[in-house]
């Protein structure tokens, strides 16, 4: 193992606990999340999930409750990370947080950084029967397609979804119980996802956070 492949393990553990920390302080009851590295070349790949098959590296869905109950709802929480370009940072190139009811997919966002398609980078499935969605498919000659074939696009790739983004929503649209402090829990680990994003889009684009720092009376120096 190099150098590279020793920074991404490190970070992968730390975001794979960091996650399960969130998901405990709110919706969940003790989970552990894996982490596993699998090396390309002299790069590597970390895979991030629950209860990780180190086969075909998939997970399973967390159960959503916070007691011995058992859970009428789950949720898929799955990332696939990488260095970044500059070796320094990790980066995200593929995700998914799936709702689940019953093992079957309610919904689902996807994140892809480097999809070889022309669909949005970050998007939403919607699983089931959807009416209206169906019936734009079948006015357009698509009928042979489901609404769940639809990639619907939902911010990007810097403004994308976040955990806990639909850990909020099943705790205020009251489909699971949630423990006492789960508004801090989130504000905390929100805050901390809008400053990684934030310090990512000012690597890509430099010039514009110089431009907007200057315009608030800072001196920048190139």
């Amino acid at each position: 193992m190099n150098q590279l492949q020793r920074d991404l393990e490190r970070q992968a553990k730390q975001f794979a606990g960091e996650t399960a920390d969130v998901l405990n302080g709110t919706v969940t009851d003790g989970i552990r999340l894996d982490c596993g590295l699998y090396t390309l070349g002299s790069h590597g790949q970390a895979i991030v999930t629950y209860k990780l098959d180190r086969i075909n590296r998939r997970g399973e869905s967390i159960p959503l409750k916070i007691s011995r109950t058992p859970a009428k709802l789950s949720l898929r929480v799955f990332h696939a990370l990488r260095m970044d370009d500059e070796s320094r940072h990790l980066a995200n190139i593929k995700s998914t947080y799936g709702l689940y009811v019953q093992h079957k997919s309610a919904f689902a966002y996807h994140y892809e950084r480097d999809a070889d398609n022309n669909y949005p980078a970050a998007h939403l499935h919607i699983d089931g029967k959807a009416k209206r969605l169906q019936g734009i498919l079948d006015v357009v000659g698509r009928g042979k397609d489901k609404p769940t074939a639809l990639h619907l696009p939902v911010g990007g790739r810097r403004y994308r979804p976040s955990l806990e983004d639909i850990i909020e929503f099943c705790i205020v649209e009251r489909l699971v119980d949630a423990r006492d402090g789960w508004q801090q829990r989130l504000s905390q680990s929100r805050e901390r996802f809008h400053e990684q994003q934030l310090r990512a889009a000012v690597r890509d684009k430099p010039s514009v956070a110089a431009e907007a720092l200057m315009s608030l009376g800072w001196t920048v120096h190139e």
